[in-house]
This record gives C-alpha cells, structure tokens and sequence, in this order.
C-alpha cells in the first residue's frame, strides 16, 4: 500500500472552506428558525386579536340584548361583567392544577416541532 503525502497547505485550505461552510449553515439555520418563529407568533398574535374582538363584540350584544330583556339600561352589562368574574374566578383556581402545564407543554411542542422534522429528514436521507 502506498503512503500519501500530506500536505500541509491543502490541509488548512480544507480546513478554513470546512468553517466557511459550517458558519454560512449556521446563519442560514437561524434564519429558518428566526422566520418560522416569527410566523407562527404573527399567525398566532392575528388569531388572539380575531378572538378577543370577537368575544368583546359578543360580550357587546349580549349585554345589549339582556338590557333589552330586563328594561334596565345597566343590568345586561352587569349581568355580563358578572358572567366573566365567575369565569375569572374559576379559572384562577384551576390554573395551577390544569392550565399552565398544558400551555407549557404546548409551546414547548411548538418551539421543537421544526427540530424534531429536520431530525426524521436527517434520518431519512
């Protein structure tokens, strides 16, 4: 078998063309997952918003609805308002038993989901 000679100059070219290429998929892999973040926030802040203006205009004709039905200009408001305090209350006291770990759970899921894609596409190939 016959000995290659190494040489030194081709070694280090490798070497600096090996980093080059490791920090441009450094960048370019948290620029994927800079613009995957920053999307599912802005899809997920749109559909919070549509929410709440959903559920403050709802709140809105039901209260105006319920004034209607007791002929009492401020009772369907109050009412309503008295509606959500009973929700505020419930569910201040099954937050810590129920809600906060699924909603950690949840993001933590979100956060991995793409890693956990491009780990089966690595696998895959």
């Amino acid at each position: 078998m016959e000995e290659q000679e190494v040489d030194p100059q081709n070694i280090i070219e490798k070497i600096k063309e090996y980093i080059h290429v490791r920090t441009e998929l450094s960048v370019l892999s948290a620029v994927d997952k800079g613009s995957q973040l920053f999307a599912n926030l802005l899809t997920d802040g749109l559909v919070l918003v549509f929410t709440i203006l959903a559920g403050l205009f709802g709140s809105f004709a039901l209260g105006f609805y319920l004034s209607e039905v007791l002929n009492n200009t401020y009772g369907g408001f109050l009412i309503v308002a008295g509606i959500y305090l009973i929700g505020a209350v419930l569910l201040n006291s099954i937050k810590d038993r129920f809600l906060e770990k699924r909603i950690i759970n949840l993001m933590i899921k979100k956060f991995f989901k793409v890693r956990n894609v491009e780990q089966h596409e690595n696998k895959d190939s």
